[in-house]
């Protein structure tokens, strides 16, 4: 493909070579990829009319659905990026996230599973209520002009998104617009949570899709593939590995706003799907759900697993229960568009468990010493540094953070521990960072420990990661209480539900006296991992 290529082109090449052939199934919506791509016209028409262009920013806070895809193809068709907004946040999150990526438009739906975001919205900015639809002006949000609301009630100060996507086509302003956008154009900012406690915004361009395509290849994606579509959008795994790939090859996505373990087991059977991938969290599920082993899962072809580290037995065990001849891992990031390594199609299943595999891109990939900054050999672990047009344009509006994380020469610093085989072959071994990952999603302890510092009853906290066979990793808390405080174990779930993102929550806490202290007066890390791991497995042997 064209490397200049944009994602409207794609959309274009498309909707020519697979006009009639389905792009999205949504709970009984169905649209051709020639039908997507006049409706992508219609609403890059309307955002055009409501003042929105290039290098403007357009928020996305709303599930897996036929509007996020259409939003994010009409934004890269005019050259405006997207924004996606985890659907998981609370209120401040969701403010930070708003402010800080100088969002000129939010897209969001009233309410998602009895959450209210409208009102959760009227908190963030209260002066929207005296605001008039399509020209706001907060003061809590200075950039925010407008706000899109997909389904109904639609509140007096926001746009209805049907209303702008029955826009008639303006075809010269359109391809006005289309002329001006670039492949190196800003697509994209995916905020990752930062070890300040703050997330960082990755920024992307057009040439992801570079990498994408490379992700279908991988899994023999092709014309009439049928591929599911649980990962959330807000993710860049469900962009990179699922819509993009299946915008490119003239596959069929199968939409969920939410994961369901029967649910998506009834969609591999009755739209017999031939691609599915996710965390292990997603396999784990599927075969606790009852009458599992009567399923049918032969039109499975390309199946993967990735995001976490995955225990060699529990591969093992889901390989043995889905009967699968193949399930290739997959390590990466977001500021390198997602998927570092992926196995080969062929590679052994012994490979596969043990998360090694071959680059997938022609991006640079070394092993550093984390000391002497020493490039090092086979089978010696050191950092992983990546360099090449997969690594992010930087972090929005933070230079101190892109300065840190990449270097002069255009290295992107990981923080992960890894090495490579005498083939060449990756394999992650470890991390820097204290950061761990909770089915996936990347949890921070400074984040949460900064929350915790809210409460009066805790003078000091402590959060490392504790091993989980389902999730892969949850967080423990180690908590030193206020002097002369009365704490327990469930005030401190209690003050994180509810305020932080449920991933973040501690699965575990543990009231202390004091924390193991270094004699240079540094928390010993180290030591309450290995604390976290007894306890686990303490609480695993008296279950039996």
């Amino acid at each position: 493909m064209n490397p200049e290529i944009t994602i409207g082109e794609v959309l274009r090449k498309s909707a020519r070579d697979h006009a009639d052939r389905d792009y999205i199934h949504a709970d009984g919506r169905r649209m051709s990829f020639a039908a997507v791509d006049i409706q992508v016209d219609r609403l890059a028409s309307g955002l055009l009319q409501a003042g929105v262009g290039k290098g403007d920013h357009i928020a996305v806070w709303l599930t897996n659905s036929p509007e996020w895809v259409l939003l994010l193809l009409a934004a890269a068709r005019i050259g405006a990026a997207i924004v996606p907004v985890n659907t998981r946040y609370k209120q401040d999150e969701a403010k930070y996230i708003l402010a800080q990526s100088d969002a000129k438009v939010l897209v969001m739906t009233p309410s998602m599973w009895g959450i209210d975001f409208t009102e959760m919205l009227n908190e963030i900015a209260p002066s929207i209520d005296s605001q008039a639809a399509g020209a706001l002006d907060l003061a809590e949000l200075p950039a925010l002009k407008s706000v899109i609301m997909v389904g109904e009630p639609a509140a007096p100060w926001a746009i209805p998104f049907g209303a702008l996507a029955a826009t008639d086509i303006d075809a010269s302003a359109i391809a006005t617009a289309e002329a001006r956008v670039t492949a190196d154009d800003l697509l994209l900012i995916c905020y990752t949570s930062g070890t300040t406690g703050r997330p960082k915004g990755a920024m992307h361009n057009h040439r992801v899709i570079h990498q994408s395509i490379r992700v279908g290849d991988a899994l023999k994606m092709r014309a009439g593939s049928q591929v599911m579509a649980h990962l959330p959008y807000y993710h860049v795994a469900g962009m990179f590995m699922c819509l993009l790939p299946s915008l490119a090859a003239g596959a069929t996505m199968h939409l969920m706003a939410h994961w369901e373990a029967s649910r998506a087991l009834d969609l591999i059977e009755q739209e017999k799907l031939t691609i599915f991938g996710g965390l292990p969290t997603h396999f784990l599920d599927m075969m606790g759900t009852p009458g599992f082993a009567d399923r049918d899962f032969s039109a499975l072809e390309g199946t993967w697993m990735g995001g976490t580290t995955v225990p060699e037995d529990v591969f093992r065990r889901i390989v043995d229960a889905f009967g699968f001849k193949r399930l290739l891992s997959t390590y990466g990031m977001t500021e390198n568009t997602i998927s570092t390594t992926f196995n080969n199609w062929d590679d052994s299943l012994e490979d596969c468990r043990r998360n090694t595999a071959p680059i997938l891109s022609d991006c640079e990939v070394r092993i550093v010493d984390t000391e002497t900054g020493q490039i090092l050999g086979p089978d010696q672990d050191g950092e992983i540094q990546c360099r090449g047009t997969t690594v992010m344009m930087g972090y929005y509006k933070n230079p101190a953070e892109t300065a840190n994380t990449i270097d002069p020469e255009g290295w992107l610093k990981t923080g992960d521990i890894g090495r490579f085989d005498s083939r060449g072959y990756l394999s992650l071994t470890g991390r820097i960072k204290e950061m761990f990952k909770v089915g996936g999603t990347n949890a921070y302890p400074s984040e949460i420990e900064q929350h915790l510092a809210s409460h009066p009853g805790i003078q000091m906290s402590v959060i490392v990661a504790a091993p989980d066979e389902r999730l892969g990793e949850v967080g423990m808390a180690y908590v030193v209480p206020s002097k002369g405080a009365t704490l327990t174990e469930a005030d401190v779930v209690a003050h994180c539900k509810g305020k932080i993102a449920d991933y973040k929550v501690p699965r575990y806490v543990k009231l202390v006296d004091s924390l193991p202290l270094t004699t240079t007066g540094k928390v010993q890390r180290a030591q309450l991992m290995q604390g976290a791991r007894d306890h686990v497995a303490t609480l695993t042997a008296a279950k039996g």
